[in-house]
This record gives structure tokens, C-alpha cells and sequence, in this order.
């Protein structure tokens, strides 16, 4: 009898490019899913909660940056050829064309909001290592849970980790790209 060749299980992973082919052929149809380090990602339905904040975060955020920065709202943004996340919030540079040609890569991103909730793990732990991975500067977690917000910044793209980690709660003041200052209270909930 002929020997095998032994396989060790591996994780297959895909490229943007594959990814635009499965979604082109009917793959996600009907589904919410971001690629994410060459791994498809399903997301879970928007509860209330995370519908509602991230309603009133966009709103927020248009006014106050509407006319000096894109301010997108879960739409994609290219990390590398295996990352395209769809955040819930990213504050980019203005684009003459307003990103119709092409998704903002990494460079064009100055800040990225979660919303967490049950994503709170996947948020702190997979995001964190793919937006610090690309550089994306700043990178707050909504914590729905907690009732704060998670600021990170200062990106080590080497280690995958942002160097700097606050958390703001009502009365607390963070600082959005341009030197606007948002009170914590106003992104929080207020149940």
C-alpha cells in the first residue's frame, strides 16, 4: 500500500480580490459580512441599541465634520489586499470624487468608530490588531456595555497594537481630526 502525505489542517485565506468574486457570484446575498485578515466575517443583526447609537454618532459627526472630512457610515475601507472592514463609522480625508472610484485605503483614514455591543470582543481584539496593522491613527470603541469610550491611538503597525488606550465617560472630552472636541456624553447613550 502507498504512503500518504500527511495535511495538517490550515485556514484558507482570501484576498480582496476573491472576496469581490464571491459577493459578485451571490455568496452574501442576504447576509452583513466584512473581510478581516483574509477571513469572511459574519455580522450580527443591529440591535436597538447599536442601530440607535450609531444613528445619532452619524448625525453627530456630519455636523460638525460634514464639510472638512468624509464622515462614512458602514461602508468599506481597504486596510490591505485582506482586510476590507466595513467600520461603523470612519472619518476620512475629503475626496474630490467622494470615493466613487475607489474605497479610502488606510492612508485616507484619520479615525474609526465601533459601535460594540456583542461585538465588543471581536472589536477590542481582531479590529484592534487590523487597524493598528494598517496605521489607521485613532480607533475608538463605542462600549455599549461598559458605557464608555475606548480611545486608542498611537499605532505600533509592527506589533498589530495601539500604543495608547483611554477611556471616556460622560463628562470626559475627546478630540475628533481637525481639533473639534466631542463630549463623551453627547456619543453615549442615555438610558
Amino acid at each position: 500500500m502507498a504512503a500518504t502525505a500527511a495535511t495538517v489542517p490550515t485556514v484558507y485565506r482570501f484576498t480582496r480580490d476573491a472576496y469581490y468574486r464571491m459577493g459578485e457570484a451571490g455568496l452574501f446575498v442576504d447576509k452583513r459580512v466584512e473581510l478581516l485578515d483574509g477571513e469572511i466575517i459574519t455580522m450580527a443583526p443591529q440591535n436597538p441599541p447599536h442601530a440607535g447609537a450609531t444613528g445619532h454618532l452619524t448625525s453627530l459627526l456630519v455636523r460638525l465634520l460634514g464639510a472638512t472630512f468624509s464622515v462614512r457610515i458602514q461602508l468599506p475601507i481597504v486596510l490591505d489586499d485582506w482586510s476590507e472592514p466595513e467600520p461603523d463609522v470612519a472619518i476620512c480625508r475629503l475626496d474630490p470624487d467622494d470615493y466613487m472610484r475607489a474605497h479610502p485605503k488606510a492612508g485616507d483614514v484619520l479615525l474609526v468608530i465601533e459601535v460594540a455591543e456583542a461585538s465588543l470582543s471581536y472589536d477590542r481584539s481582531g479590529k484592534v490588531a487590523a487597524y493598528a496593522g494598517s496605521g489607521i491613527p485613532v480607533y475608538w470603541i463605542v462600549n455599549l456595555v461598559d458605557r464608555r469610550i475606548e480611545a486608542l491611538s498611537d499605532p505600533d503597525s509592527a506589533a498589530r497594537r495601539y500604543r495608547t488606550e483611554k477611556h471616556a465617560v460622560a463628562g470626559d472630552m475627546l478630540q475628533l481630526p481637525g481639533g473639534v472636541l466631542l463630549a463623551a456624553a453627547d456619543i453615549l447613550p442615555r438610558y
